[in-house]
């Protein structure tokens, strides 16, 4: 038995417009997809870390050691130090300038006088020298003259990235 297909002299496809159309819209929606898969599909974030903190006083002032931080990455030139006995408010810019090479530092930065007059010192050490924070680094804050007896104090550090405060920081009294 012999089979015959009728052919359509009249029948089309997709008229050339229809099919320009159906082209550009898969072409965008495959550009859409690579552009997702390559960048990610919202962005990167930046969290900041924890800290826990200790202390000891010392001569006028207070040494706050960093027991443990959550990210090893966090680079002392990230960090600002703020000081505060409630009424008066100190904040340093830390820097790692003077890093040489797994050897301890200790990083000091001047007098810092807000309003009000009273100088504060910041001393930033950091025991493996390789200018991240860790936890076996402190820092020591000093205020000239000593701390007054009965004011409350905090210091904390802020990570530059955020803006947020690494841990609740340290409370001490002078």
């Amino acid at each position: 038995m012999k089979k015959y297909w009728a052919i359509r002299k009249d029948a089309e496809a997709v008229s050339p417009v229809i099919a320009t159309i159906l082209m550009v819209a898969i072409t965008v929606v495959l550009a859409a997809v690579l552009y997702v898969m390559v960048l990610g599909f919202g962005g990167t974030s930046v969290t900041t870390p924890t800290a826990t903190y200790s202390k000891s006083p010392i001569s006028l002032g207070e040494q706050v050691n960093i027991v443990s931080i959550t990210r090893a990455d966090v680079a002392w030139d990230q960090i600002k130090v703020q000081f505060s006995d409630g009424d008066l408010f100190w904040e340093w810019s830390t820097a790692t300038d003077d890093l040489n090479g797994g050897i301890a530092i200790t990083m000091n930065y001047g007098a810092y006088a807000p309003t009000g007059g009273v100088n504060a010192y910041l001393n930033v050490t950091d025991v493996g020298g390789n200018g991240y924070v860790s936890g076996s680094d402190y820092f020591r804050v000093t205020v000239s003259g000593g701390l007054v007896s009965g004011t409350a104090y905090t210091a904390v550090l802020i990570y530059t990235e955020t803006g947020e405060k690494i841990g609740t920081g340290v409370s001490f009294n002078g």
